[in-house]
């Protein structure tokens, strides 16, 4: 068994490379780092609940109003507290994607329809999707989505938040990857903000903090903000990850560096992978979906190299693997391990 509930090495096993949890390869950054050490010093009181110095600093990096943004304990927390706020009864979500969607509905005893992407269409997300919206209280997407990796078109998404808003349904998109596309403002979903989208966003991917937990939604109405906020416990952020996010939305040339990094690796790892005969599928970020024979996670764990096993994913199967794009040196550590492997 390689993975737990999900991507990282949760189940302690000997590992040299972790290609299973999607983290910045840069690491975190050394102002985030003081300024979570200078923080200390603010360890002995509580955190402010609402976050409202980092909630001022996200609405004018965003421009929005800070009455509309909302801060978690990572994007995993701000999903459970949209859906105990806003208590849908019906869902909409799409297979393969990540688990915690179906997971929190399903402690509200939400019914949850699942629209299958296609194998045929990469796993993209195409305009069928609109025709299951009606009749819905909630729609989750991710852009991009986790495991494929890709974008929703920016057609598409004002085509769906346009549909939900005439529907009264309400459309979580979740962006937690997005920083890694180098095209976040062109792609987003707040360009098509109406009364009835979030927008979620994660610090923990780009920034590799996933230690820290930290996370925001960005809402549709200041209503909505507020009823989000009123959910989960009363502390939901601590001191340092708050300190780690005013720091983190300084830090524009090192996500220069890292689009750049990622953009350059994920092409040499699909090509390579490709070349061995691997079924790669297209990706806008910084992990990969391939398909190869089943046993290759058990194979590269004897090399002490941890990939993450799709098998668990709606939609997938066994012979599913997803890898995060990390440094040069990492990945043709990676390549090496796969080409010796299947080559018997």
């Amino acid at each position: 068994m390689l993975n737990g509930y999900h991507g990282g090495n949760d189940l302690g096993l000997d590992i040299e490379l972790d290609f299973s949890a999607n983290l910045n390869p840069l690491g975190m950054p050394e102002a985030i780092c003081r300024a979570v050490k200078a923080s200390a010093a603010k360890w002995e009181i509580y955190p402010d609940p609402r976050c409202q110095s980092l909630r001022g600093k996200l609405s004018e990096k965003l421009n929005i109003p800070s009455e509309r943004i909302v801060c978690g304990n990572g994007a995993d927390d701000l999903i459970y507290r949209i859906v105990s706020a806003l208590r849908p009864e019906k869902a909409l979500i799409c297979s393969p994607s990540f688990s915690e969607y179906s997971k929190a509905l399903s402690e509200i005893k939400c019914i949850i329809s699942e629209h299958l992407l296609r194998v045929e269409d990469s796993f993209r997300l195409t305009n069928s999707i609109i025709d299951k919206i009606p009749g819905m209280d909630i729609v989750i997407l991710a852009s991009p989505n986790n495991p494929t990796g890709l974008i929703i078109e920016p057609e598409l998404l004002e085509r769906i938040a346009r549909e939900c808003l005439q529907k009264e349904t309400y459309f979580l998109c979740d962006e937690s990857f997005i920083g890694f596309s180098g095209n976040s403002r062109e792609l987003t979903a707040l360009n098509c903000m109406n009364e009835k989208v979030i927008v979620l966003r994660s610090f923990t991917k780009l920034f590799a903090i996933a230690g820290l937990r930290l996370g925001y939604a960005v809402c549709g109405s200041i209503e909505m903000a507020e009823r989000i906020a009123d959910t989960g416990q009363y502390w939901s952020v601590s001191t340092p990850a708050q300190e780690a996010g005013e720091a983190a939305l300084d830090e524009e040339e090192y996500i220069r560096h890292t689009v750049e990094l990622i953009k350059e690796e994920r092409e040499y790892l699909a090509v390579e992978l490709a070349s061995m005969g691997v079924k790669v599928f297209p990706s806008d970020v910084n992990f990969i979906l391939f398909k190869a024979c089943s046993e290759l996670g058990e194979l590269l764990l004897k090399e002490k190299i941890l990939i993450r096993s799709c098998a668990d994913y709606r939609g997938l199967g066994d012979d599913y693997f997803r890898t995060a794009v990390r440094t040069k040196r990492e990945n043709m550590q990676l390549v090496t391990a796969i080409r010796r492997i299947l080559n018997g």
